[in-house]
């Protein structure tokens, strides 16, 4: 009897990364509905005339045809679906795009976060609008906290469990959430959080999003918002960002003319 051949399947992928692997490969970092974050080789993916290479850059979504490999299953065929094309030309967006890449990589390990497959599609299609990348980006995180077990907690004492109005609000970032002026002194490492911070990060928590884009965001108040999350998401992960330092280092202002929310 012959060897059975490679079994080979098909699916939707968004790709997550890459790396250089052996020769003319690479090892593709990319997230299913299916199986979630997986590992996969793409073979002469270097070679000038590979058929491969331009369906499998970072923020591409795209069909793999992959047979099953003995260590990681092999890319045979990819055909781009979306690449996102706005956000490729511009560098609030592109850098946006990159740092939701890395979010999805940090808080997944391989065969996990096929939950987080469509929001991230979904995500991915709102940043390459452009309208008011705060409520896509910030949105965003707090389904990948909601969704990995992390979720923060903005009406709460993280101590004592009473709602807290958010004018009284303190802040714990190792903690994930607020504590109320009667917990504050049990609590180590608290900060103030403003007011108006607190009171839109429960709107992109709890709101649909058609209703929480609507929220106007100056420059401010982004920067503000921005620190507060990337903090936390930094915390969560127990790891650093790399792509959260870069989003602090560009303006949001580029993205929010005249101080507005793009709206």
């Amino acid at each position: 009897m012959s060897p059975r051949g490679p079994r080979v399947y098909s699916t939707r992928a968004i790709i997550l990364g890459q790396r250089e692997f052996v020769e003319a490969a690479k090892v593709i970092t990319i997230l299913t509905p299916d199986v979630g974050k997986q590992d996969s080789v793409a073979k002469g993916v270097l070679k000038p005339k590979s058929r491969l290479a331009g369906h499998l850059e970072p923020g591409t979504y795209c069909d793999l045809e992959l047979a099953v490999g003995k260590n990681l299953d092999i890319i045979r065929e990819a055909q781009t679906i979306s690449r996102f094309r706005a956000s490729q030309h511009n560098l609030m967006r592109l850098t946006t795009l990159i740092y939701i890449l890395e979010l999805v990589d940090k808080y997944t390990v391989d065969g996990t976060g096929n939950d987080l497959f469509q929001p991230l599609l979904v995500t991915l299609e709102r940043l390459d609008k452009g309208i008011n990348l705060s409520a896509v980006v910030h949105g965003f995180e707090l389904t990948v906290l909601e969704i990995t077990g992390f979720r923060p907690s903005l009406d709460q004492c993280i101590n004592c469990l009473s709602i807290v109005d958010s004018v009284q609000a303190n802040w714990s970032q190792d903690g994930g959430g607020i504590v109320c002026v009667h917990c504050v002194s049990l609590v180590s490492d608290t900060s103030l959080i403003e007011p108006k911070v607190l009171k839109v990060l429960r709107a992109y928590q709890s709101w649909p999003y058609e209703e929480s884009a609507r929220i106007t965001i100056d420059t401010n108040l982004e920067r503000q918002l921005s620190r507060v999350m990337h903090g936390l998401m930094k915390a969560f992960a127990e790891r650093d960002i790399k792509s959260a330092d870069l989003l602090e280092e560009i303006s949001w202002r580029s993205e929010l003319p005249d101080g507005q929310g793009g709206n």
